[in-house]
């Protein structure tokens, strides 16, 4: 791309991941359910405080976000000694899937799950940059062109 400019796409973590997190979140709000329903329908502390703390751990999870720079990918996580940056040209190929992408560099490989518009916004911008140099496998399946 001729002009600085950066585009910030969601994701989640490799499917795994994604599904351990977000279950173990909702067990917050059934707990925090179940709470209400021992007291009868009654407010109580220990509901407020685990639909709380359940609020927290959605918004923790929601947080997660991928940069694109001229330059690099910017991966952010929930931790920061977690998040990371790929330079786009390390990146060899990218293989888009029905619902994520892998992205393959020399030293490793990325899984990420992400829905189909943040998915195919970023694959359209990254085609679009000047580094990126590798290939993309199945974004004729994937990608929607409107």
């Amino acid at each position: 791309m001729s002009t600085s400019k950066i585009h910030v796409f969601r994701y989640q973590p490799e499917l795994s991941g994604s599904i351990i997190y977000w279950s173990m979140t909702f067990v917050l709000f059934l707990l925090s359910m179940i709470g209400l329903l021992e007291e009868q329908g009654r407010i109580n502390l220990f509901s407020i405080i685990t639909f709380l703390i359940f609020l927290f751990f959605v918004y923790l999870g929601t947080r997660r976000k991928m940069i694109l720079t001229n330059e690099q990918l910017k991966v952010s996580a929930i931790l920061k000694k977690n998040r990371y940056q790929i330079d786009i040209d390390k990146i060899k190929n990218i293989s888009v899937g029905s619902h994520g992408i892998t992205i393959k560099t020399e030293a490793r490989e990325y899984v990420y799950v992400m829905f189909p518009p943040s998915k195919n916004a970023f694959v359209l911008n990254l085609q679009k940059e000047s580094l990126f140099t590798g290939t993309i496998y199945g974004i004729e399946k994937s990608v929607d062109e409107k």
